[in-house]
């Protein structure tokens, strides 16, 4: 039997029941200006799952949504007995429906992964298979695992990821933490706006010296002063950020950096030109520094090769010989 068409009032359906619903986070403003001006122009689809049941909501949450918020009392629908629509051709329906009309963000994909999984009992082969191609994912068990975790985690990480403030792998490394250390930690990757590679650094940092301090992260943070350096009017964004980093790379290397800062000071005291360039040893575990020198003229050559010279009298050499 075919649903039937009707027109629904809102006190007929179930409005907190989200059993099929997959949207997270939707934008409703121009969906809301056109529902407040023309109605719902689109049916939604609703199942019945026993007879005195209110209506569940297969397809159309958002446009349900917008009726709420401009004051609409009903909808037009096609209503579905639970013997024509079974549970799972319910989900799956809400789910082409989706696909065809909008790209799905991460959380909406971890979440159909993880209620094909634990409430339809499909196997893993199958979500890689057929499933992940559906949701333009790579077909990995590492995928399925991240996007299933995603799913899991607290509204404000999730919302991190689909806002894009926060990558994915270090929201689920966050949400690994107790509660105290995922705010803390929240507040720095969003209020820095940490991309993907400078992410992972931190995260090594941070893990490195919890694990050699046997601290927490938010211990840490807070005794790095981390806060105050993101509370700092007169730094931008990218100095914020670079801050952040020397702190805590200083934190897990302190010997290493206070070498650096020797070094950089000695070399500031030898007033070299911008055309000769000190480097030294990696990790400052060598025995020599490396020179570079650019010219394009012999009278070039012969200036910077004076200050050079004029360098091996400065008692900066002496600091920087130290060093090594």
């Amino acid at each position: 039997m075919a649903p039937v068409f009707r027109y629904v009032l809102l006190t007929e359906i179930a409005l907190d029941d989200h059993t099929f619903i997959v949207t997270y986070r939707p934008e409703m403003q121009a969906l809301q200006r056109s529902v407040a001006h023309v109605g719902v122009l689109t049916p939604l689809h609703l199942r019945q799952p026993s007879d005195q049941a209110l209506l569940q909501v297969v397809c159309g949450s958002k446009r349900l949504l917008a009726c709420q918020q401009t004051g609409h009392t009903g909808v037009p629908a096609l209503v579905y007995s639970a013997a024509e629509l079974s549970e799972q051709q319910a989900f799956l329906l809400a789910l082409h429906d989706n696909l065809g009309c909008r790209a799905l963000n991460a959380v909406e994909k971890g979440r159909i992964l993880l209620r094909l999984q634990r409430h339809f009992s499909y196997q893993s082969d199958t979500l890689l298979q057929e499933f992940c191609a559906l949701l333009d994912l790579p077909p990995r068990a590492e995928t399925l695992e991240a996007y299933g975790r995603l799913a899991t985690l607290e509204d404000s990480l999730q919302a991190a990821v689909v806002e894009g403030s926060l990558p994915l792998e270090t929201a689920l490394w966050i949400g690994a933490y107790a509660a105290e250390d995922r705010q803390a930690l929240l507040e720095i990757f969003t209020g820095l706006k940490v991309g993907t590679n400078r992410a992972r650094e931190f995260v090594t940092y941070i893990d490195e010296i919890c694990q050699r301090d046997a601290c927490t992260p938010a211990d840490l943070l807070q005794a790095l002063g981390v806060s105050a350096l993101l509370a700092e009017a007169q730094l931008s964004g990218p100095q914020k950020l670079e801050s952040v980093r020397r702190v805590l790379r200083q934190a897990r290397y302190p010997q290493l950096s206070t070498y650096e800062q020797r070094f950089q000071e000695a070399v500031r005291r030898l007033r070299l030109p911008p055309q000769i360039s000190l480097r030294p040893p990696p990790y400052f575990e060598g025995q020599q520094y490396q020179v570079t020198l650019s010219f394009s003229q012999r009278q070039e050559l012969q200036q910077y090769a004076q200050r050079l010279l004029d360098a091996t009298q400065h008692e900066a050499l002496d600091v920087l010989l130290e060093l090594l």
